[in-house]
């Protein structure tokens, strides 16, 4: 049992590890807000239009 637990914590460290990098990094939008406001209305303009 001890072996399982031998392979399985460092395993578990580097997960927990990557996760907490994974948080701090800022949190930025791939397309702005404005942007994809903007792409919603071309569309139910699109849609009036049609």
């Amino acid at each position: 049992m001890n072996d399982t637990s031998a392979l399985v914590e460092p395993q578990a460290r580097q997960q927990i590890q990557e996760r907490v990098v994974r948080a701090r990094r800022p949190q930025v939008p791939a397309v702005p807000h404005r942007h994809r406001f903007a792409d919603r209305l071309r569309r139910i303009a699109d849609r009036i239009d049609n």
